[in-house]
């Protein structure tokens, strides 16, 4: 593993996805067994997409006190939840299986009839009812990069994205899609982004340059009073100066 850091962010280069995985595994599971000690619940914000999949597939392996976590997405696609596009079915098929399935999950979706405003506004209130702070904390958010930059469902040049609000829906390669905003991101405790493959490698270059403009790279939204941990692999990495 190779350590650096630039811009306010740590960084963890790993040889290759299994060692990366692996060591995100880690880290989070050392996580919720430390805040645990001191707190009564853990706090726990995940992203969808396929690379975080292998360390929730780890995660739910491990006998932790998973009775004591709180999940929740950080976006969703409004999607039917028994839909493959779903990142609750993906969450109920690794993370939320064998210990990991005592964990209590916020399913966004799970009245799909419901309008918009009132599924934004019973996500907001499961919120503060579970984080009880204002903006809502998490004790750890798990980030993804797209390749055009976004992160959770904050996507290039979309007008709401920096909105002052908890949550908003908003349009991404060809779906409608529900998230949380940077506000909320923002305020956890511990931020990481996961990055792998060789396709990240510009995303995570503009990520890491302090002139690059938010509105091309919105993951840039998601800042931190605590340093930014991005926890990546050699392919992603391969063309950062650092």
């Amino acid at each position: 593993m190779i350590e650096k850091a630039k811009n306010g962010y740590k960084i963890n280069i790993y040889k290759d996805k299994l060692e990366l995985s692996i060591a995100v595994f880690r880290f989070i599971e050392c996580q919720i067994v430390n805040t645990l000690k001191n707190k009564d619940r853990f706090k726990f914000c995940v992203s969808g997409g396929s690379t975080p999949k292998s360390v929730y597939k780890l995660l739910s392996n491990s006998d932790l006190r998973w009775d004591m976590v709180d999940v929740f997405l950080g976006d969703e696609r409004c999607v039917d939840p028994n839909s493959e596009l779903s990142n609750s079915l993906m969450l109920k098929n690794s993370l939320l299986t064998n210990f990991g399935s005592k964990a209590y999950f916020y399913e966004i979706f799970n009245d799909f009839d419901s309008d918009d405003e009132s599924i934004k506004n019973q996500f907001i209130s499961k919120l503060f009812e579970k984080c009880e702070s204002t903006p809502p904390s998490f004790d750890l958010t798990l980030l993804g990069l797209g390749e055009d930059g976004h992160t959770a469902s904050l996507f290039p040049y979309q007008k709401n994205n920096n909105i002052d609000d908890f949550v908003i829906f908003n349009e991404g390669k060809g779906l409608k899609r529900i998230s949380l905003t940077p506000k909320v991101l923002s305020a956890s405790s511990k931020i990481v982004f996961l990055v792998s493959g060789a396709n990240k490698r510009i995303a995570l270059e503009r990520l890491l340059d302090e002139k690059e403009p938010i509105d091309r790279t919105p993951s840039k939204l998601i800042k931190s009073i605590n340093q930014i941990s991005i926890f990546c692999d050699q392919e992603s990495a391969k063309e950062l100066e650092i």
